[in-house]
């Protein structure tokens, strides 16, 4: 493949999307574009650059295709028993309001998990932002609609406290979604939010050039509160926290320094 023909369609994506796919690994980027316009009948990376200059939709599809959307309730469970031991320690006490950030939130799951945990161990008063490139997956993660394998880590007591049965799915209650807002944000270009408590950044940088990475990270540092906490996963691990102000508590987690 040319190299060109790849720039092409990264100037169309740019164009049509507003994503810079240079902050992206070229290597495993141009295998999944090449994948999609063999899958859609587009035959080149140059057939794709001019349907998308055509076809808004095409666009959105292409960009939810380009996502990654690994997503369950509760997944990784010890990262979240970690959490828990943690919580106590973070700036905002109970009787406080906390703010929280899922970047990278796919169709919900983290962000509602998020939710039941800060319910039970800190209660009421969070505020969680959860946050996604993906315009289809956010709709999905407002409607709060889940099948029974989306859910089978969320335990028998939870499912019946937090969910109400629907057509043979599970929706989210009111009084769990009520504290989450879901927001469309490139963490690639979009300011990032202030003074928040806990961060959850976990496998999404997968694709990320590590000068994409770096950048990502560099705003989370700057983005915590005092005390505040950074929760990453294996694809984000951070090598030298120093550098960022950060400091390690345990794997995968960090406080401001």
């Amino acid at each position: 493949m040319a190299a060109d023909e790849y720039l092409l369609l990264g100037d169309a994506v740019r164009r049509a999307l507003g994503l810079d796919l240079s902050y992206y690994k070229r290597e495993q980027m141009e295998r999944r574009l090449k994948a999609y316009a063999a899958q859609h009948g587009y035959g080149d990376l140059r057939g794709l650059a001019a349907a998308l200059g055509q076809d808004r939709a095409l666009g959105a599809d292409l960009l939810s295709y380009l996502t990654i959307h690994v997503s369950e309730f509760f997944r990784d469970p010890g990262f979240f028993a970690s959490l828990k031991e943690l919580l106590p320690a973070v700036g905002a006490r109970p009787g406080t309001s906390l703010q929280a950030w899922s970047a990278g939130c796919s169709i919900g799951a983290e962000a509602y998990t998020l939710a039941m945990l800060l319910r039970e161990e800190h209660g009421p008063l969070f505020k969680i932002l959860a946050t996604d490139v993906d315009d289809k997956s956010l709709g999905r993660a407002a409607e709060g609609l889940y099948r029974e394998d989306e859910l089978k880590k969320v335990d028998g007591d939870r499912l019946n406290r937090y969910f109400t049965r629907e057509d043979g799915r599970y929706r989210v209650k009111d009084d769990l979604r009520g504290p989450i807002t879901f927001r469309h944000h490139d963490l690639l270009s979009d300011p990032y939010p202030v003074a928040q408590d806990l961060i959850l950044f976990r496998n999404v940088a997968i694709y990320f050039t590590e000068e994409a990475k770096g950048k990502v990270l560099a705003g989370f540092a700057q983005a915590l509160a005092p005390r505040g906490l950074l929760m990453v996963g294996a694809t984000e691990a951070i090598l030298r926290p120093q550098e960022l102000g950060l400091r390690q508590v345990r794997p995968f987690f960090f406080t401001r320094a």
